[in-house]
């Protein structure tokens, strides 16, 4: 009876290649068979043990205990889910410091451009009693500063003497602070020249020499006691140039204009934020001209 439950035959290839297990021995009345480890001799010896059942379901439970658990599997992905927001904020950073590098870096260029052009033309400027002007007309020039200093508004001569007349064209030229704007309008005629001081001025053919200007003022020095005492004003008009004139442009990038123009509804927080976020640019320019000009 013991070699019917536990023995079955094989074949005698796998006889010939496989270790047969020993005889079984009886414990308690009964035969207990060890399993082979032969995976052919397995089934066989599966069904003829009756510790086969109970040996099926502890390979079993050790297949799926080397699975991950739902709790291990939640872990996971919340330590995963953090890395990538990790992740993204570091490149959202860096990508909102780079934009506001590149911000800033255009407006320095944009306001030391504007005060440069802007100093080379007050310095070819003119008043008073003009020598080989053309047209006569116009031999008593005047520069002027208003509008609480916003704008400019004065001749130059532009070009070489003309050869059969010597006398040379005048040029008339404006500047202006527009909300937000720096703006310059210009034109050089010989009969019928621009002329900046018209009250019927037309800005229609104005350029924009620079956006997100926050503030914009031109202080004139009248004469050299004012300069000493730093006695600077911010309207002046007369026959004469002035010593000197210190400009200052307080720019914003463009983000910040806007949030700053935003904040309109409440002066106090606009003006804390253009306080915090906003640079100052100057320069002075002084009038080599001042002395008297005369056609050459």
């Amino acid at each position: 009876m013991i070699n019917a439950i536990a023995i079955r035959r094989l074949p005698s290839e796998a006889l010939g290649r496989r270790r047969v297990p020993p005889p079984p021995e009886r414990y308690g009345g009964q035969a207990v068979v060890p399993l082979p480890s032969s995976p052919v001799c397995r089934p066989c010896f599966a069904r003829a043990s009756p510790f086969a059942s109970e040996a099926t379901e502890d390979a079993s439970q050790g297949r799926l205990s080397s699975g991950f658990t739902l709790i291990e599997v939640l872990v996971a992905m919340t330590v995963l889910s953090v890395m990538v927001l990790m992740v993204a904020n570091i490149f959202q950073s860096s990508s909102a410091s780079w934009n506001i590098g590149t911000q800033k870096a255009d407006m320095n260029t944009a306001a030391r451009a504007a005060l440069d052009f802007m100093a080379r033309e007050l310095q070819s400027a003119v008043a008073g009693p003009i020598e080989a002007v053309n047209p006569p007309a116009l031999s008593d020039l005047q520069f002027e500063l208003k509008n609480a200093g916003k704008e400019i508004r004065f001749y130059s001569l532009s070009g070489d003497p003309d050869s059969s007349s010597g006398t040379r064209a005048v040029r008339g030229i404006l500047f202006l602070h527009d909300p937000y704007q720096l703006k310059s309008q210009r034109r050089t005629g010989v009969s019928s020249p621009f002329n900046p001081y018209s009250d019927a001025l037309s800005f229609s053919g104005s350029q924009i020499l620079i956006t997100n200007v926050w503030m914009f003022q031109a202080l004139a020095y009248a004469s050299m006691d004012d300069l000493v005492n730093g006695f600077s004003t911010d309207s002046y008009q007369s026959n004469m140039l002035p010593i000197c004139m210190d400009m200052a442009i307080v720019m914003l990038s463009d983000d910040d204009m806007m949030r700053a123009t935003a904040l309109s509804s409440d002066p106090t927080e606009q003006d804390n934020f253009v306080a915090r976020n906003s640079k100052l640019y100057s320069t002075r320019v002084y009038f080599p001209n001042r002395v008297g000009y005369g056609g050459r």
